[in-house]
């Protein structure tokens, strides 16, 4: 089975991690697997990536490139499936042209991953319910992340639940396992000091400022740090709040490549996931939890399902009740007077991502459900 996966962006992100987690246990089984990405080719990146090289930013011309040469690829790799993500699914008309022409074989799924923020219907949330209904007419199947979303995605536009799979984010816990970090620590110069980390998309409604905001409520804990690693269009108001209040406390690093972010999260004493409980995140699989427990570290939550589905028991991690900044500075403050509870949460944490939550056991429902498209026991039109 060649899989290609057609991903929407045109840098390899942060959240691009499931094709660095779950494709090489595909190309490991022997499926031949391949992933389009937009930017400059990096001896970073691993020889399944396919780069097309635009420059940062330049998306439009990047979906003109992956649509006129996606074709060409299929032929290439031998693509028996492609995978593409909301934004790319339209990338597929001229594979479908030819499709229908009997020149190309390949199956097409659509795999939604996450879903935009839907207040005043705005333009993101229309691309992606028109993609859905894209796939509706032109696709062989759907997948998504979570149940929750599939039955949102039924109710809303129609599918069939039998014939939409899951497969949840996951975690390679031999790339994101405890390691000492002293080092970077001296480097950072954050020897002795108590650190809350985040790392990911710092966009909206994400809760990310509001950690950073936390700051504000915690002056009086001069050993405190909170290190908010990454980037989104949220980035330069994170900056501008940090000035503006003089946050001294926080510090932000844009984005690191994927292999580096273990080093990082293996400096945080804290790691937090500061999501707001929005419709949106309550269908989600947080991925950066998974990446936290299989590095051994407690976590700081907020309250919502997507959280607890991993993580339902209070004893393991800190949850407070909502994204704001004095309920962030109030978890920060009772995760430090519990130090000694860290080390066993870590343990049970690591043992819960070795155990469930494996990109193997995700990679194997999403193999299975490839095999069904293949043999056309699933087929959306």
């Amino acid at each position: 089975m060649n899989v290609l996966w057609v991903n929407s962006g045109t840098t390899d992100t942060l959240s691009n991690t499931r094709l660095h987690g779950i494709i090489p246990v595909f190309n490991e089984w022997g499926d031949k697997s391949h992933a389009i990405l937009g930017g400059k080719s990096s001896a970073d990146l691993p020889d399944y990536f396919i780069i097309i090289p635009v420059p940062l930013g330049k998306q439009r011309l990047y979906w003109l490139l992956v649509t006129l040469l996606l074709p060409f690829l299929c032929l290439k790799y031998k693509t028996d499936i492609i995978l593409t993500d909301w934004m790319s699914a339209r990338l597929t008309y001229l594979v479908i042209l030819l499709k229908k022409v009997g020149l190309l074989k390949c199956k097409l799924v659509h795999d939604v991953r996450t879903v935009p923020v839907r207040e005043d219907s705005g333009k993101a949330y229309r691309a992606y319910s028109g993609s859905l209904k894209y796939a509706q007419r032109h696709f062989d199947g759907l997948t998504t992340i979570t149940n929750p979303l599939r039955d949102e995605i039924c109710a809303e536009f129609g599918f069939p639940e039998s014939k939409i799979g899951v497969w949840t984010s996951g975690v390679n816990v031999d790339h994101f396992k405890p390691q000492n970090a002293s080092g970077l620590r001296k480097e950072l110069g954050l020897e002795g000091k108590f650190v809350v980390f985040y790392h990911g998309a710092v966009n909206e409604n994400r809760g990310v400022i509001e950690l950073a905001g936390a700051a504000e409520h915690l002056r009086d804990l001069p050993d405190l740090r909170i290190i908010i690693v990454g980037r989104g269009n949220r980035w330069s108001e994170l900056e501008t709040v940090i000035k503006q209040k003089s946050l001294e406390q926080v510090i932000l690093k844009p984005g690191v490549p994927y292999a580096e972010i273990p080093r990082w999260v293996a400096m945080a004493d804290l790691c937090a996931v500061p999501l707001p409980d929005h419709p949106w995140w309550r269908v989600s699989s947080p991925l950066k939890l998974m990446e936290y427990l299989a590095m051994e570290k407690p976590v700081l939550l907020t309250e919502m399902p997507a959280h607890r589905a991993v993580i339902p028991d209070d004893k393991d991690a800190f949850y407070v009740p909502s994204a704001n900044p004095e309920m962030f500075a109030v978890g920060i403050r009772r995760a430090i007077s519990q130090k000694e509870r860290f080390k066993e949460m870590g343990e049970t944490g690591r043992h819960k991502a070795k155990s469930i939550l494996t990109w193997e056991m995700q990679a194997k429902f999403l193999h299975d459900y490839f095999d069904k498209v293949l043999q056309a026991q699933i087929n959306l039109n």
